[in-house]
């Protein structure tokens, strides 16, 4: 049998539930870093001009339901139910598809989470009939499962980075050549990063297929002068992108819009202070940096809030996954965070990294670290502390762990 990539299937799987995602009005999102945010402002945005918005983002922080949203002036999640109704059908109509490959000599037919996820979620959205969908890519972009929408409004791809090289290649240069896959015909693209060797190769893509190309690098600082909810001056850049993917996809909004949407958007888990009052101690700060490129922008971030709230005392919980680059992250925050000590954990998770090793690298930089065999023990211990703030990062799956412990406090 010979095999194929995963988008043939998706394409099979979307035939057999009738294409529900034919007539979507579709802003396409990929990217290393940022995409959510991005789709987050662009959602606000579009609601703020009155318009219902589909989201379509991942991973989830805490509940998978997160991951498909409706907003229509209040933002609402699918429903449990609705969500375990619309995967059993996704499931039930797997089996055709597998026959149907089967047949055609393909093998390779079963489907992945995020293939079911995305068919779940184009049924969702069919029967809502929102104005405008924002789709978030999963993985790369050439053979994500969302890349199955054939002419979206806008392509859009925000910073670009070394993460998941396994599956995407172990160069930024192939990297951007698999986000570039969601550059479709005739289609305007978006594009944040201001590097020039991976400009240049969305650029040569977008002239190939007769795109037009905006450079958000070139306009971004432009955007200073609107408040934003999220802080760090790369959510400038992804409040920029998120202006310029609406005004390329032509969507009539106000400016009024603008400024009321991103100041209004928020995305739990990128920065997120958890309290009401930055005068609180210990202050609790999550944060899903989980690459290098995130966790300098992560560094700076925190950098500039310690001094503006005077922090002298940050313990730093960090956790990650197997396959990320943890040495490199933890030489950033050990180089670039001053004063802080530091406490390695382990999410409750499969791919999760041993944090004894984490404390051994750690250890390697020079600073003390304690070592915690779970998230719980990681916080109960910061609950006690006499530490001003508390930064956990390293992994979104930690940040939603800390989260959900935290938020049950409250």
């Amino acid at each position: 049998m010979a095999s194929f990539d995963g988008l043939e299937r998706m394409k099979a799987l979307l035939q057999a539930l009738g294409d529900p995602e034919s007539g979507f009005r579709v802003i396409h999102i990929a990217g290393t870093n940022g995409k959510g945010s991005t789709a987050v402002m662009t959602a606000s945005i579009l609601e703020e001009a009155g318009y219902t918005v589909g989201l379509y983002i991942s991973p989830h922080l805490e509940d998978e339901c997160e991951r498909i949203q409706i907003w229509d002036g209040t933002h609402h999640k699918i429903e449990q139910s609705r969500l375990d109704e619309l995967r059993d059908k996704v499931r039930a109509a797997e089996k055709d598809v597998k026959k149907t490959l089967h047949k055609a000599g393909l093998e390779n037919s079963k489907l992945t989470v995020f293939e079911i996820y995305t068919a779940a979620a184009y049924l969702y959205f069919a029967e809502q009939q929102p104005d405008y969908i924002i789709l978030e890519t999963g993985l790369g972009g050439r053979l994500d499962s969302t890349n199955t929408i054939e002419k979206p409004l806008v392509s859009v791809i925000t910073q670009v980075g070394l993460d998941h090289t396994a599956q995407l290649g172990n160069t930024i240069f192939r990297i951007a050549r698999e986000k570039a896959g969601i550059i479709k015909p005739g289609v305007p693209v978006v594009s944040q990063t201001a590097d020039l060797n991976t400009k240049n190769v969305f650029r040569r893509v977008a002239a190939e297929r007769g795109c037009e190309f905006i450079d958000v690098s070139v306009v971004a600082d432009g955007y200073r002068k609107y408040e934003l909810a999220m802080k760090g001056d790369h959510q400038i850049r992804n409040a920029a992108t998120a202006v310029e993917a609406v005004k390329a996809a032509g969507i009539e909004v106000s400016e009024e819009a603008i400024k009321e949407g991103l100041a209004n958007a928020y995305l739990p888990g990128r920065f997120e202070i958890l309290s009401e009052d930055v005068s609180e101690r210990p202050l609790f700060i999550i944060d899903g940096a989980h690459n290098p490129d995130a966790i300098s922008e992560l560094v700076n971030t925190y950098s500039a809030f310690s001094r503006e709230n005077k922090i002298k005392r940050t313990l730093v919980i960090f956790g990650c996954m197997k396959d990320k680059n943890s040495l490199r992250m933890i030489q950033l925050l050990t180089g670039g965070l001053r004063g802080c000590s530091y406490a390695a954990t382990a999410v409750d998770y499969e791919r999760a990294e041993d944090p004894e090793r984490i404390g051994e690298l750690i250890a390697a930089r020079g600073r003390g670290c304690m070592v915690f065999e779970t998230v719980r023990e990681a916080c109960g211990y910061a609950k006690d502390s006499n530490f001003e703030c508390i930064l956990t990062t390293g992994s979104i799956y930690l940040a939603g762990e800390m989260r959900t412990l935290l938020m049950k406090d409250q």
